[in-house]
């Protein structure tokens, strides 16, 4: 099944790819091209037209509307520079396809969205339904301008799904709750930390209320297919045989796996449930091995070992595939390909999924790096 992240740009006011390379190569030149200081002022539409103008000379995909059945809300945390940070992840299926919308919880998009949500999965869990959003000039008294980042959802028939009243005011006064103690400490004119405690009540709030929206689709039976979390990697030899590999940890910590092998053209089709030891290669890298012995006596061997580009300086993980047949002799097979890569159930999961956790403590690679650093590069809100 086709599965892509996207997430809202603010400055381009569309829905891009995460952890898309045209992409992030688009934003980082528009943000050039932009300047930094502008950037970080947001949303205008001088800014809007060069990210658009930009990401089309890239290649790079944009969308103002995403649209599918609404299969799955949830929220997930991923971590940058240390810190982490609260996602809402809304999962929209159409046919084989299945797109993921991540936002910052803490965003004025996010919470819109969730208000609208709630509405949705309870009368539209299921259904198709189609999410956009807009870009909204606000002149104050004084003469300044803000830039409101506005949420849309649509039915299946095109009508606007309202947004359910109310949670805006109780996530203001869970606010005032917590900021109480503050105040009557005297301390209520300090306004960093009454705005550290504002924005952590508030995401807090819409947090509990994502976690209500996931479990009601559950008792509706309403869920997107399942994909268990875990590392995938597969090469192709110069016979076309394609020999695939899948990594995870499973609840009691061991890492387990499957091994495949396939090459439709000759019938050859394999697939073996394996476990996975920790090893030391001759030249003292750490290593997980898997070993299948077949009926014939032979056997299939797969190893996963670090990397390091020694040009970028970036670590990654690669299975080696060997054989050895049933009178004992081994042959090393060589082909394209091996990378290990994080399927979108593992990235959901970030930091805090078992694979991810083993492979960077016993081999020492953080296989969502790549996406943290993405993220960081989107030009959102990191």
């Amino acid at each position: 099944m086709p599965v892509r992240m996207v997430q809202r740009n603010n400055l381009a006011n569309a829905f891009v790819a995460v952890n898309d390379g045209p992409t992030n190569a688009a934003l980082t030149a528009a943000k050039t091209e932009i300047g930094e200081a502008v950037w970080k002022q947001g949303h205008t539409p001088e800014a809007e037209k060069t990210v658009r103008e930009t990401l089309k000379s890239h290649n790079a995909r944009y969308e103002t509307e995403l649209s599918g059945k609404l299969t799955g809300i949830t929220l997930a945390e991923t971590e940058a520079n240390g810190e982490k940070f609260q996602k809402l992840r809304v999962t929209l299926e159409s046919g084989a396809d299945k797109t993921i919308l991540s936002a910052d919880l803490n965003s004025e998009f996010a919470q819109r969205l969730i208000a609208k949500l709630d509405r949705a999965s309870q009368e539209q869990a299921g259904q198709m339904v189609t999410i956009g959003g807009f870009a909204e000039s606000v002149q104050k008294e004084d003469g300044r301008t803000f830039t409101n980042h506005v949420a849309t959802m649509k039915d299946a028939g095109k009508q606007e799904i309202e947004a359910v009243p109310g949670h805006f005011k109780q996530a203001q006064e869970r606010i005032a709750e917590e900021q109480a103690p503050m105040i009557a400490a005297g301390k209520g004119g300090n306004k960093k930390a009454m705005n550290l405690i504002s924005d952590t009540a508030r995401e807090a709030y819409f947090a509990e209320v994502v976690q209500g929206m996931a479990e009601r689709l559950k008792e509706q039976g309403v869920a997107p297919k399942q994909e268990y979390p875990r590392l995938e990697g597969h090469q192709k030899d110069e016979q076309g045989t394609w020999r695939s590999v899948g990594l995870y940890v499973d609840q009691d910590g061991k890492p387990r796996g499957v091994l495949a092998v396939e090459n439709k053209e000759q019938s050859v089709k394999e697939r073996h449930s394996v476990e996975f030891v920790e090893r030391t290669s001759k030249s003292g890298i750490p290593m997980l091995s898997a070993m299948v012995e077949r009926e014939d006596g032979s056997k299939l061997y797969a190893n996963v070992l670090p990397h390091e580009n020694r040009t970028t300086g970036e670590k990654f993980l690669s299975a080696s595939f060997g054989e050895r047949d049933p009178q004992g002799t081994f042959r090393q097979i060589e082909g394209l390909g091996g990378g290990l890569k994080p399927n979108e159930a593992m990235r959901q999961l970030g930091d805090q999924d078992r694979t991810a956790q083993l492979v960077r403590e016993k081999l020492g690679v953080d296989v969502l790096a790549k996406d943290k650093a993405v993220e960081q590069a989107s030009g959102v809100e990191r």
